[in-house]
């Protein structure tokens, strides 16, 4: 019977453990959706700079290197707190069943009680009393201890990097929500064309239609428009897929509820004509990079380690003093002070030392290793990302040309279906031509954007300049 409730108990238990859980994820989805409203309801159509901005303030990876920077802060304090006294109180009470004694040997009285026999035998003194208490006030300063220095010069570089990561990852989310942003429009101007494309074969599939009725086709001609009719409902199904996977993720990125309804807007931007080479870019990728900063302050992490190495042979002095306060009546003095300079030297440890001075060496020779490969990296992603900016602008250009050419041929054509020289279907095509040209327009747009973006951010320009920011590095 015992064991029937005890298993009945454990079911309960695990029950409203897995309700407790089940509610907390439900509720951060509900107060996810209330603050999504709030914020969208300001923003009824969300700019790219609204969405640029909801992200840096919003983003969890944001937030979690913004934790990780206060925790570098804690561990630089927590280092310069060794350059500080340590200051403790203790108090104790002690409790014998009896005053401790001791007697003094050898005193020579064993010999002269023969002769004065009210001697003792022994000499005793009373050593602790049966019950007394100690209060204790210590100090402790370090006077040279190298390794606490070179431990705090650490810290702070661990600080730097830990900002410099922080503000990498603020760019990388600019980043994400530029390339993101821009796709769904992409993905938008797709559907447009895609609709117009659909509606020209549909207006084909009805006058197949009627061609089959009247035997002007065969059957298998018909199934050919058809199955081209049900290749674009299914492109189209497909994009409309895309994009709410897409939105999904920009909201992802915002950090918003993930089914949101959003509306965005087409960024005006007056497209710049910079003559930006690619040894510009190169020159300014190298000076601004964060990812060699991070890699430079790593190299230093690692000589100071290699200088803690060091200190290890030097010795360690350190000042110590308290205050003592005992109710002990064996003691004539009930309270004093008391200070002492010692001092600490290693001789012989197994060749511990020896051998933290060589790995930390070779340690260090893995940081510069690191830091020159990430100058090459940073080479190679300029180089590709200065490539990938000038081939989207050519395609830029040559979409822009083309939409030219085909506003020109849908003027045309609606002249020739005006006059009766074309029939719906060629126009509605010829349509569906123009909404295309219009489509890859805007989308090597969005892509040269991109592309510009990625560039901006490597190089630290435009929006990816650090502004005026109370954390700098040391």
């Amino acid at each position: 019977m015992k064991k029937v409730l005890f298993l009945v108990t454990a079911l309960l238990l695990v029950s409203c453990s897995s309700k407790d859980v089940k509610k907390e994820r439900e509720d951060i989805l509900i107060n996810k959706e209330r603050v999504t409203s709030e914020i969208l309801k300001q923003n009824s159509v969300l700019t790219l700079d609204d969405a640029i901005n909801i992200s840096v303030n919003r983003n969890l990876d944001i937030k979690t290197k913004e934790i990780e920077y206060e925790i570098a802060k804690l561990d630089k304090r927590i280092a310069f707190g060794n350059f500080l006294p340590k200051i403790s109180l203790s108090y104790s009470r002690t409790m014998l069943d009896d005053n401790l004694k001791a007697k003094a040997l050898d005193t020579g009285l064993e010999k002269l009680r023969p002769m004065v026999p009210f001697l003792p035998a022994t000499l005793e003194a009373r050593v602790l009393d049966k019950d007394f208490s100690i209060l204790t006030v210590n100090a402790q300063l370090p006077i040279f201890v190298p390794s606490t220095w070179f431990l705090y010069d650490a810290r702070v570089k661990g600080e730097n990097i830990s900002l410099l990561t922080k503000d990498l990852t603020v760019k990388m989310i600019k980043l994400q929500t530029i390339g993101k942003y821009y796709y769904i429009l992409a993905l938008q101007s797709e559907r447009e064309y895609l609709q117009k494309e659909l509606e020209a074969t549909e207006q084909l599939k009805h006058n197949a239609s009627l061609a089959f009725k009247t035997g002007s086709i065969l059957e298998w001609e018909y199934k050919r428009v058809e199955v081209l009719n049900d290749t674009k409902k299914h492109a189209l199904t497909q994009n409309e897929r895309d994009l709410k996977v897409a939105k999904i993720s920009l909201l992802n990125t915002l950090d918003l509820y993930p089914f949101a309804d959003i509306t965005l807007e087409k960024p005006n931007v007056q497209e710049d004509d910079d003559n930006l080479t690619l040894d510009t870019a190169i020159y300014e990728a190298l000076k601004n990079s964060d990812l060699i900063s991070i890699r430079e302050q790593a190299e230093g992490v690692g000589k100071d380690i290699t200088k803690i190495a060091i200190s290890q042979f030097l010795p360690k002095i350190v000042l110590t003093g308290g205050y003592v306060n005992t109710d002990a009546k064996v003691l004539v003095n009930d309270n004093f002070f008391m200070g002492t300079l010692g001092g600490l030297f290693s001789i012989f440890n197994g060749f511990q030392n020896i051998n933290e001075y060589k790995k930390a060496k070779q340690q260090q020779k893995i940081f510069y290793i690191k830091k020159e490969q990430e100058i090459t990296k940073v080479i190679l992603e300029t180089v590709n990302a200065y490539n990938q900016y000038s081939s989207a602008k050519e395609e830029m250009n040559i979409a822009n040309n083309n939409f030219k050419a085909m506003e020109g041929m849908l003027h045309q054509k609606k002249l020739e279906k005006d006059t009766g020289y074309i029939d719906d279907w060629e126009y509605i095509q010829a349509l569906a031509d123009f909404e295309n040209a219009l489509s890859l327009k805007e989308k090597a747009t969005f892509k040269y954007r991109v592309s510009k973006a990625t560039l901006d951010m490597l190089m630290e320009k435009s929006i990816f300049v650090k502004g005026d920011n109370k954390d700098e590095i040391k």
